[in-house]
């Protein structure tokens, strides 16, 4: 450093514009400037900076604890080595991570108590000064990152001519050795702004895309994740008031879910309710930003971190995070490479969670939480997992609503999305595409039935064979909707197994009347009785599995019978669940159940005739919408069933 010979260096109209004597000792040549490269005067610049007013203390003063914090770990080494050779000191603690050894803590607190000086140089975001010193520093300073005007007098002393005026924030978010190689020895001040220019270029930069991206209010589905999100941007708020610390904001966590379930939308989300700068990465990212050597890949993460950090608050997001691996499942081999990467990861997540000047966000999207590393998700880093799991039938009407915007604006979604419940979001998002695909192909505007044939393929049935579906499933709707007991919610051609169709009602869950009980045997036997009247014959569609038509319309006449007192004896011969089995085993129940079979068989035939123009009108309706929600079935028909209270659902088909 001896080799800087400043005495009244000219940067412009600035004042104190030169290196004073002591920064460092020289001989004084006036107006004579000793060409220095960046990687000497830029610590000095920012020493002298951060020091003003503590001089004294800083070269002179015995017994005393120096605590300087730097920007980032890479500035640790450069700042130590200036501050050791323009001053004296009996001991110098320069960590990038807190030290580990007793032995080294015991020598500093030995040196301070007999009057030693010593120096401590931390990251701003890692504490990585000792627990014993913390009470008993001295002096205090902060060394941020450099600013326009250092950066000008760095310019000026590897070129030998001023820099007035430069882009502004020329080195925000680019680290020690960016800046560094940037401005050189010898070059041109235009050829060093240039390359600032395109280093900075070459970083991370927030996600310009979030103008098109919903808020959190217009999303769907979420959970324990929308409830975090909602916290954190009201927290947020109160920061921004004044009113709370940002260390009090709960700001990390990751995000667990199956593919496709919208984690990079729900943060992109988050970002533009927050009003907050996204900064999105993954490990792969990293890879593929340089020659995925182990320095590139640490520089990857300290441009994505120092990128944020240049305009926080902001949000940092690491997709795939679990592709940081987990050490206790790492080969010897791969151990080599890997624990470099992951201790520093470890380190710059403690810095940017839990460093008391950090203003960052993180947060993690995994498809495997299983294979995190245990150290990341502890408090102080990322902090916890939360889990999104696939929507319920109303989040998924409303994803698909979302997507869909101004198609099919009166459309009942929800009949829809109960065919389609166990599906992401991503697949809401593929059924609108290819729903407004087979619009545009066929010259029309979209119609309901072209999403439900998205939602539940039709499984290539025949124009036959979806005639009788849809003969049988209007029977069923409208044959509930004259006998009043249930609301019809919706009525559909195709079911959720891709074949036959589906009839969804809301029945009374409280006590049953011989009456009611009748009325939903019926309702389970109209469509067969519906082919029956109508095409002449039935189908195998009444029956089969255990789950068919058949299957509860036997289970419930016999129930009633065995269990209900509702038969022709009084008597309580088996509860509802042994009820199958004493059909079986009993000739003369089977006797009984087949003669109230018969009765109520009978029952609905004559509802069917007497409501066959209805049901062909709403099976022709169902061949070209291919569902119908229960208020559509309702403005159709001349007769209206009437809900009950405390509803419970019964599918039927």
């Amino acid at each position: 450093m001896a080799d800087i010979d400043v005495d009244d260096l000219d940067f412009g109209d600035e004042e104190n514009t030169h290196i004073p004597e002591r920064f460092p000792k020289h001989e004084k040549e006036r107006g004579k400037l000793r060409i220095a490269p960046a990687h000497e005067t830029l610590p000095l610049l920012m020493l002298e900076a951060a020091l003003k007013g503590h001089e004294r203390k800083f070269f002179d003063l015995p017994g005393v604890c120096l605590v300087i914090r730097v920007p980032g770990p890479e500035w640790v080494a450069p700042i130590s080595k200036t501050a050791r050779a323009i001053s004296t000191w009996d001991y110098i603690l320069a960590n990038e991570k807190p030290p580990k050894s007793r032995d080294t803590i015991d020598d500093a607190v030995r040196k301070l108590s007999s009057g030693g000086r010593i120096l401590c140089i931390t990251p701003i975001k890692v504490n990585t000064v000792p627990i014993e010193l913390r009470s008993v520093i001295d002096i205090d300073v902060t060394l941020n990152s450099p600013g326009d005007d250092l950066i000008r007098k760095a310019i000026h002393l590897a070129t030998g001519t001023r820099v007035r005026t430069i882009p502004a924030n020329i080195a925000k978010g680019l680290d020690y050795s960016t800046i560094c190689t940037a401005i050189r020895k010898g070059s041109s001040r235009k050829d060093c702004i240039d390359r600032l220019v395109a280093a900075r270029g070459t970083g991370y930069v927030p996600d310009p895309g979030l103008a098109s991206v919903p808020e959190l209010s217009q999303l769907y589905g979420y959970g324990e994740a929308m409830e975090w999100a909602e916290r954190l941007v009201s927290d947020l708020g109160a920061f921004r008031e004044g009113r709370l610390d940002f260390s009090a904001i709960e700001r990390t966590a990751i995000l667990a879910s199956a593919p496709g379930l919208g984690k990079t939308t729900f943060v992109r989300s988050l970002a533009k309710t927050a009003r907050l700068p996204l900064f999105a990465s993954s490990v792969g990212t990293w890879f593929a930003n340089g020659p995925g050597y182990l320095d590139s890949v640490i520089k990857q993460i300290d441009l994505l971190f120092n990128g944020a950090d240049a305009v926080a608050p902001a949000i940092v997001f690491i997709d795939e995070i679990e592709a940081i691996p987990n050490r206790a499942t790492l080969s010897p081999r791969g151990a080599d490479w890997w624990m470099p990467v992951i201790g520093h990861m470890l380190t710059t997540l403690d810095g940017a969670a839990s460093g008391p000047a950090s203003r960052l966000i993180v947060i993690g999207a995994t498809n495997h939480p299983t294979m995190l590393d245990p150290a990341m998700v502890r408090p102080g880093r990322m902090s916890r997992i939360i889990r999104i799991e696939p929507p319920d039938a109303p989040a998924l009407a409303g994803i698909i609503r979302q997507h869909l915007g101004s198609d099919l604006p009166d459309a009942d979604l929800l009949p829809m999305a109960e065919m389609g419940v166990g599906s992401t979001g991503a697949d809401a998002t593929e059924w609108v595409k290819r729903a407004r695909s087979v619009a545009r192909k066929a010259g029309r505007p979209m119609r309901p039935g072209d999403m439900a044939a998205q939602i539940a393929p039709d499984a290539g049935m025949s124009e036959a064979v979806m005639r009788r579906v849809a003969i049988h499933e209007a029977s069923h709707a409208v044959v509930m909707c004259a006998l009043g007991a249930g609301t019809v919610r919706s009525v559909s051609l195709i079911g959720r197994s891709g074949s036959g169709g589906r009839t969804d009602v809301m029945v009374d869950d409280g006590l049953i009347t011989k009456n009611q009980s009748d009325a939903l045997a019926v309702f389970a036997l109209a469509g067969r009785c519906g082919e029956e009247v109508i095409l002449g014959s039935c189908s195998s569609g009444s029956g089969g599995g255990t789950y068919s038509d058949l299957a509860k319309v036997t289970d419930l006449v016999t129930v009633d019978i065995v269990s209900m007192g509702f038969g022709e004896n009084l008597a309580y011969r088996a509860s509802p669940e042994q009820a199958r089995s004493l059909l079986q085993m009993d000739p003369r129940l089977l006797a009984e159940v087949e003669r109230e079979l018969r009765r109520l068989h009978a029952a609905c035939t004559a509802i069917v005739e007497r409501h066959r123009r209805d049901i062909e009108r709403v099976a022709d309706v169902l061949l070209e919408e291919r569902i119908l929600s229960g208020d559509r079935l309702r403005a159709m028909l001349t007769t209206g069933g009437k809900a009950l209270s405390s509803p419970r659902a019964v599918h039927h088909g």
